[in-house]
């Protein structure tokens, strides 16, 4: 990926790809592409951030980046909100938006802690339900959805 347009165009068609296993009962594999897709939509907004359009391209020179990006190679939704300047946005939007707030109980738990995170693609078959992959994806596909809030803010 050598843009942020790339990685964000990446971030829609990994969730459209969680729709398609969602509808075919693949909850597991459905759940880890949703969060996917905020990983990538997170990781497109630290590049716009951070004014570097090739962040994660590997052949970067820019002097310093190799260190910003080894920091930035975390699956950790959290933190990446961190980087991408947006954790106290979200903290406060989701307290009147309502797609936001759902959206935020489905990926954290009440410790703040996200559910979400790469090992979930090594829990046990099953570990998924249908009822919250399907809202999740669902919440993601709305258009005041977090993929679009990242994406404006």
């Amino acid at each position: 990926m050598k843009s942020s347009e790339e990685i964000k165009q990446l971030a829609y068609e990994r969730l459209s790809e969680a729709e398609i296993l969602c509808e075919n009962e693949k909850y597991d594999g459905a759940f880890y592409l949703a969060g996917y897709s905020i990983e990538l939509m997170l990781k497109a907004k630290v590049c716009e951030h951070f004014d570097i359009d090739n962040l994660f391209d590997e052949t970067c020179q820019i002097y310093g980046v190799g260190e910003v990006r080894k920091a930035l190679k975390t699956h950790d939704i959290g933190v990446l909100l961190v980087f991408s300047g947006l954790f106290i946005k979200l903290e406060n939007a989701k307290s009147t938006d309502k797609v936001l707030m759902q959206t935020y109980a489905r990926l954290f738990a009440t410790s703040g802690r996200c559910l979400w995170n790469e090992q979930v693609r090594y829990q046990v078959l099953g570990s998924q339900n249908a009822e919250n992959v399907q809202a999740l994806i669902t919440l993601l596909q709305h258009e005041a959805g977090v993929l679009q809030w990242i994406e404006k803010n």
